[in-house]
């Protein structure tokens, strides 16, 4: 699993590649620490180069999201194929935290812009 962490207009993206599952949990948890301390309250997650995810990237998006919105922020979820969609419906994680198309979608959305 690799992460990478870019910064848009006032939100974060946290660009996911490689499978998420049991033992890419530490590099989560330091990404999820280092926004707690840089008080980013806004991410979106992008999924696209994530081909797979089991409990450990349900719990780390389902704690993210928690820990945003513990600060009065928001977390987004975008570009997922269609196994993670089937994933988060399963667990109704979807019902819970959005889900965009696109990356850029969902930062307008989470800069309040109308989408058409």
């Amino acid at each position: 699993m690799r992460l990478e962490v870019q910064f848009h207009d006032g939100v974060c993206v946290l660009r996911l590649q490689g499978r998420f599952v049991t033992g890419s949990d530490a590099e989560l948890v330091s990404a999820r620490n280092s926004l707690q301390k840089a008080g980013i309250a806004n991410a979106v997650v992008d999924l696209s180069a994530v081909p797979y995810m089991d409990s450990t990237g349900l719990a780390f998006i389902v704690e993210l999201h928690k820990a945003l919105a513990s600060r009065g922020g928001q977390l987004f979820l975008a570009e997922a194929n269609q196994r993670i969609r089937e994933v988060l419906q399963m667990t109704r994680i979807g019902e819970i935290i959005p889900l965009f198309q696109d990356v850029e979608d969902a930062e307008a959305a989470l800069r309040g812009e109308v989408l058409c």
